[in-house]
């Protein structure tokens, strides 16, 4: 597999989103992109290299993905990439427009990333350690080139 060079442009017809395969941050994102109907690029990085990329793409402001180009902007993480869609394409919109509701709903979106996402991601590979079929799909699911350049990983 060959590592992409981070690319210099910035600016782009479509927004473009750096994601890996699986995980729910990436999932997130792409269903807001999804829901809103944007006509967006999506290239899919390697887990691990991802944040070498991340990091270079961002100038060392986030090493995580997922990472979306936007009008001349790159934003990483989930909730600051909705909420810069939010801005930038109202219709249909991903939060409830009455205040009370809408507070929840964004205390809700911080729990689930915060208090519960991280826990269930390290449930997951906890599991995976001690089940290696599992963890050969998965990682012929997440990172396809990479199995095949390195079969025995």
């Amino acid at each position: 597999m060959k590592l992409q060079r981070p690319v210099n442009r910035i600016a782009s017809e479509h927004p473009i989103l750096w994601h890996i395969a699986i995980s729910h941050y990436n999932e997130k994102a792409r269903w807001a992109l999804d829901f809103k109907r944007i006509e967006h690029e999506r290239h899919v990085l390697a887990p691990g290299y991802h944040m070498v990329f991340t990091l270079a793409m961002t100038r060392g402001r986030h090493y995580t993905t997922p990472l979306l180009e936007l009008d001349g902007q790159r934003i990483g993480d989930s909730t600051d990439i909705i909420a810069a869609l939010e801005q930038r394409h109202p219709e249909p919109p991903l939060y409830p427009e009455e205040p009370v509701e809408r507070r929840r709903a964004l205390e809700l979106e911080d729990y689930f990333d915060s208090e519960l996402g991280p826990y269930v991601r390290r449930l997951v590979f906890h599991e995976l350690r001690s089940e290696r079929a599992g963890a050969a799909r998965l990682a012929r699911v997440a990172a396809p080139s990479l199995v095949e350049r390195f079969p025995r990983l």
